[in-house]
């Protein structure tokens, strides 16, 4: 790796050789004074080696000539003053004077000439590369290849009805991260390791997080340790599931050093390709037979500008074991890897088209019209740039999803939304024709509506459950734990006919239903809870909105919730009541199905 390295910075370095060549043929001087030009050459070689080999910059055309440029104009500079005091500046003892050689000046202003020639070549060039960024704004925008809906009938929208037998399960990175440090505690030398981040993906057809450890701390702790002893595996879409520790040794991650760095290693396979790695660090994703390996985006960019080219996408594989790195053009990659295309690059593209699709004036330009500028509604998702994206699975893809509103901050409504599929990149954007609320204007609602407990809403997600867009949100505390369910419509206005709370996904979803009249003989077919009779005296109740009561009964610790607005008569319980009834239980939490057979009316 360090012999690729030496050739990258002699490739970004060429041009400082021109003025050392050029000292030497000119100084006169002993040899030890040419020393000084070689001391100045190494020492310029080394910065470069330095910097190359830990800040990995973009290997395109551009910026090879532009650090040319400026080594040019350091070196020019040295070397100048290295020949000049070494070669023309004669001191004379006559007279306890120095007399100075005047062409000793002639090769210094050249020297200087050169410096300040290479460093306002420089400045031309990046003048030009900004010039080229706002002239092809437009293209690039046009480049990202958005399909435009005018409906989201067709959006890959998680879908809940009477058919479906799938419930919306809210999963928050916050909570699974807190389950995983719980769980790290039975990892031998916990405290030398961290759990810096988690990715979603299908493991043999089954929404997972993926979360591996790393190195926490100084460079002697990885010195001594060397390798983790491997990554977390826990499913993304139950919230009682426990993490699984696998035992899969890895020399090669991103908090290694020097050549075990993930990153590095990847960069160093790049060389000579055009190739630029995308800002976020390799992320941990598994095959079928459960072997880990990083995984990082790369692009091309868009001409002399620093734009991304959105078509020519590639994916680096780095098997954290044995070190071994392959490069993949987008859609050869094995089938195992379910994200090629970054969030970070995901919430650029999505940028470009919502801000930029009409030229760089129309979106930033005073004055400009601002026409068609849209935005991704940010601090809402666990994704991207800004945590615009909350990834979710359809139909065995996973989607980068972000609700788009209006650029002018007193808007509270959703425009529509956009779809990134992780695999392939392709973005959908989806016309919101009702008057839906934004994601945060969900999360402030259920917060709101628990304001007594000082929970956190987080990770809002949109389901259409039965035919209605809902906006789920989960409640936790301030330690990430899971606490409760919030489910509001999302053209509705927070009002307790469009809110229904839980504690449990299946229970909250009957109760979702409770409020819009919907049969609950039929949408019992999508209720997994177990079906049982029910009888007893009732202890208390209390109307929880106005469709539905909740109630508790004597010698039983369950929690009964019962429709009156598909069944009026249920209105009319009270404490005392002698009853019996047919619920699905489900943990402590029973959904009355049909009338209460109330024995004492």
């Amino acid at each position: 790796m360090l012999l690729l390295f030496l050739l990258l910075t002699l490739e970004f370095t060429v041009l400082s050789f021109v003025p050392f060549g050029y000292a030497l043929a000119k100084n006169h001087s002993t040899h030890l004074r040419v020393q000084f030009h070689v001391f100045v050459q190494v020492v310029l070689f080394l910065v470069a080696l330095f910097f190359l080999y830990f800040m990995n910059p973009d290997q395109t055309w551009k910026m090879v000539i532009g650090f040319n440029l400026l080594w040019l104009a350091v070196a020019a500079a040295l070397h100048g003053i290295v020949l000049t005091f070494s070669n023309h500046i004669i001191p004379h003892r006559e007279e306890g004077r120095r007399e100075v050689n005047q062409p000793g000046f002639k090769l210094a202003g050249k020297f200087l000439g050169t410096t300040v020639g290479s460093l306002l070549l420089l400045a031309a060039m990046i003048l030009v590369i900004m010039a080229a960024g706002f002239a092809t704004t437009k293209a690039v925008a046009r480049m990202t290849d958005v399909t435009e809906n005018s409906t989201t009938k067709n959006a890959p929208m998680p879908v809940i009805n009477s058919q479906s037998k799938e419930v919306p399960v809210v999963n928050s990175y916050k909570t699974v991260r807190n389950q995983m440090q719980n769980s790290l505690s039975n990892v031998p030398d916990s405290n030398v390791y961290s759990l810096n981040h988690a990715r979603v993906q299908f493991y043999h057809d089954k929404l997972v997080y993926i979360a591996p450890l790393d190195f926490d701390g100084s460079f002697f702790r990885y010195n001594h340790y060397k390798k983790v002893p491997g990554y977390f595996i826990v499913d993304a879409t139950s919230k009682n599931a426990k993490p699984k520790f696998v035992r899969k040794s890895m020399r090669y991650t991103p908090s290694a050093y020097f050549g075990h760095d993930a990153s590095r290693k990847i960069y160093a396979s790049i060389v000579g390709r055009g190739l630029v790695v995308s800002g976020s660090a390799p992320q941990l994703e598994i095959n079928e037979s459960g072997h880990p390996y990083y995984v990082q985006t790369l692009y091309k960019q868009y001409g002399l500008s620093n734009r991304k080219n959105y078509r020519k996408i590639y994916v680096a594989v780095l098997d954290s074991v044995s070190g071994k790195v392959k490069v993949y053009k987008q859609g050869t990659e094995p089938k195992w890897i379910d994200v090629t295309f970054d969030p970070n690059i995901a919430s650029e593209k999505i940028y470009s088209y919502a801000a930029e699709r009409n030229g760089w004036w129309n979106a930033h330009g005073f004055g400009g019209s601002r026409l068609g500028v849209m935005k991704s509604v940010e601090k809402v998702g666990t994704e991207g740039h800004d945590d615009v994206f909350t990834p979710i699975a359809y139909k065995n893809n996973i989607y980068y999803f972000t609700s788009m509103t209006s650029n002018n901050k007193k808007q509270t409504s959703v425009l529509g939304y956009m779809y990134v599929n992780s695999k392939t990149g392709k973005t959908y954007y989806y016309r919101e024709e009702a008057d839906a609320m934004t994601p945060n204007r969900a999360d402030s609602l259920a917060e709101n509506r628990m304001k007594q407990t000082q929970w956190k809403a987080n990770m809002p997600l949109l389901y259409r459950i039965d035919g209605k867009p809902t906006w789920v949100v989960s409640m936790i505390d301030d330690n990430g734990a899971f606490m409760s369910y919030v489910y509001l419509l999302a053209n509705g206005n927070g009002t307790q006919d469009t809110v229904a709370v839980g504690t449990d996904a299946k229970s909250t979803l009957q109760k979702y239903r409770n409020l819009f009249n919907t049969d609950l003989g039929t949408a019992s077919s999508s209720y997994s809870g177990k079906k049982q009779q029910f009888n007893g005296t009732v202890k208390r109740v209390v109307k929880v909105n106005n469709s539905e009561v909740a109630f508790l009964l004597n010698e039983n610790e369950n929690v009964f919730y019962a429709s009156i607005k598909d069944y009026p008569r249920n209105m009319f319980i009270q404490s005392g009541d002698q009853i019996s009834f047919t619920g699905y239980k489900d943990g402590k939490t029973v959904v009355v199905v049909k009338d209460i057979n109330n024995k004492t009316l």
